[in-house]
């Protein structure tokens, strides 16, 4: 063990709150060595904590500044160029720069790569010396190898989404060692599948103790392996043709490097379905369906300790996607997504466009066809002139009390459809939230995507119907392959708004309309007549009309498929940058 060149910087978790009890919100201490923090069961679980803090917290951009610079994009989410928002005017930097130039390889909101194999280090480092602490059983020493393995697969799996092929670390290795080149996404799958099968399910439990709560189990190494699987199954990554040349070998990086494999699929299949089967097994997570959709919805997603989260991250800080602190009509739910919703009779809701300047649609129509919307809508935003429904009755959650004079509702312009409401379910006071990382309902998603480009269009609709089952929407009955493949894209897009997962899930089914209006094209939103106003209220009595318009202008260009490595990396001399930057 290199110790000689390990240094832990332990500092204090983020959003810390005694009144939580979850493992990840343990105390840290100051910069020590790693004799020292090994030396006690008490003292690694700051190490094992630190470790946690910086694998899972990577590409969950909520953070306003936590002087880590860790998160995704400068600030806000990655939903702001992925269509499921429209983010022009509040943090407006990010879409400016995205529809101005497209993706810079030394642009401000690069997601600092270099930071997952900092994560990385830190696992290897617990792993390396976890066998040193005294007062921890054989047992408890095993389980927490298995958890940094699986956090080390998990931060593989990310940075095989957003640049595929990368350097693969096996260990701790020296500052001054020479640097390791890319490799290929077909080793990076292979490896991420060997962390999850060989080294962290047979060291992880099935359930933590209570006092453990927020520390991985064996189903969050199942997520991860199907995760991984279910990206290089897709288009994007499944062929041997790239989305841009890299030429030769090199072209291995940025896909699997072979002709379309079905067999992926099968791996994806049954790798959802060993979740599934995982989870519903002594009721260890479940569905949420009570049959009263909007309430089971908003405690699938927005309740703290909800059983159908297996991995999640507690988010302090969160002023990104709290609408009571947001300014200026901020990153808001974009038509875009909006028209992903149907109706609560499963039908798709008409919206007024093309209409001319002085042209307004009536506030009464407004009204009718928001009261029409699927539960999922309601649980996942509220819309201008409305209380926020996943909280009723509560004063902060009122249409007055998340506006004032200056925000969004008081600025007669595009005020996009709807404020993000979705992980503040009975909230009330509560400025923190349990941020899904991986919940059920993404593996049945996954199983319906895979049985359906199986031929299994029964098995598909099966899972696909698990989902619009529990949002209270009639089963689909389709049998038409590509007609089915649009209806499951449309529910990963409703079931999973403004988790993080849009963005890279429409990049790789490579769909035909990236440059109109998903994550490209004209970005659009509502645009609201108001009545004058005084005192900064604004009830739907204050509203004369609305129509849809045009926001902005998003950019699209192929090279975005994947993510740039940042210049100064590439400069260094081992990394192949990816084709287009």
């Amino acid at each position: 063990m290199r110790k000689s060149y390990i240094t832990l910087l332990i500092a204090a978790l983020l959003g810390m709150s005694s009144c939580q009890d979850y493992f990840l919100q343990k105390p840290m201490g100051n910069d020590v060595t790693a004799k020292e923090v090994f030396s006690s069961k008490q003292k690694a679980m700051s190490a094992i904590a630190q470790a946690y803090s910086e694998a899972l917290r990577i590409n969950i951009t909520f953070l306003e500044n936590d002087g880590s610079n860790l998160y995704g994009m400068t600030s806000g989410t990655l939903a702001h160029i992925s269509g499921e928002l429209n983010g022009f005017r509040y943090n407006w930097s990010d879409p400016v720069i995205i529809s101005n130039s497209g993706m810079s390889a030394s642009g401000p909101w690069i997601d600092n790569f270099t930071f997952n194999y900092t994560a990385i280090r830190r696992c290897y480092t617990v792993i390396e010396n976890i066998g040193a602490v005294p007062d921890m059983s054989n047992e408890e020493k095993e389980n927490v190898r298995g958890e940094m393995y699986a956090l080390i697969a998990y931060r593989y799996c990310r940075m095989l989404i957003q640049y595929g092929g990368v350097p693969i670390v096996k260990g701790i290795v020296p500052f001054d060692s020479p640097a390791i080149n890319r490799s290929s996404v077909k080793e990076v799958l292979e490896y991420i599948v060997d962390l999850c099968d060989n080294e962290a399910l047979p060291r992880l439990p099935d359930k933590q103790a209570n006092d453990m709560k927020g520390r991985l189990t064996k189903g969050a190494a199942l997520c991860i392996k199907a995760h991984a699987y279910l990206y290089c199954a897709r288009p994007l990554f499944n062929t041997n043709t790239p989305y841009l040349s890299l030429g030769g070998e090199n072209d291995k990086l940025i896909c699997m490097g072979e002709p379309y494999n079905e067999k992926l699929w099968e791996q994806a299949r049954d790798a959802a379905q060993d979740v599934i089967d995982w989870a519903l097994t002594d009721n260890r997570h479940r569905i949420i369906d009570t049959d009263n959709p909007f309430d089971d919805y908003g405690r699938a997603v927005g309740a703290p300790d909800s059983e159908e989260v297996i991995v999640s991250w507690q988010a302090f800080n969160a002023r990104h996607y709290d609408p009571r602190q947001q300014g200026g009509g901020a990153n808001n739910m974009s038509y875009t997504q909006l028209k992903q919703y149907c109706k609560q009779d499963g039908t798709d809701q008409t919206w007024p466009e093309g209409l001319g300047e002085t042209e307004w649609a009536s506030v009464g129509e407004y009204s009718t066809k928001l009261e029409e919307m699927e539960a999922r809508y309601w649980a996942s935003a509220v819309p201008g002139g409305y209380d926020a429904r996943n909280n009723p009755g509560s004063q902060p959650w009122k249409a007055d009390a998340m506006v004032n004079y200056s925000t969004w509702e008081g600025r007669a312009n595009i005020e996009q459809c709807g404020r993000r409401c979705k992980f503040w379910y009975h909230a009330g006071t509560r400025t923190w939230f349990n941020y899904p990382i991986y919940r059920l309902a993404y593996f049945y998603l996954a199983l319906a995507e895979a049985k359906n480009e199986l031929g299994d269009d029964e098995g598909a609709r099966s899972a696909l119907n698990v989902t619009r089952g529990r949002a209270g929407l009639p089963d689909i009955e389709l049998t038409d392959q590509a007609a089915l493949r649009k209806a499951i894209q449309r529910e990963w897009a409703v079931e999973f708004f403004e988790e993080n997962h849009r963005l890279f899930d429409v990049k790789h089914w490579k769909l035909e309309d990236l440059d109109n209006g998903i994550i490209g094209g004209d970005k659009k939103g509502f645009l609201f007549d108001y009545v004058s106003s005084t005192g900064g209220s604004y009830s739907l009595s204050n509203y004369k009309g609305f129509k849809v318009a045009v926001s902005y202008k998003g950019f699209w260009s192929d090279n975005q498929y994947l993510n740039p490595f940042p210049t100064k990396e590439v400069n260094k001399g081992y990394l192949v940058q990816n084709p287009g930057y």
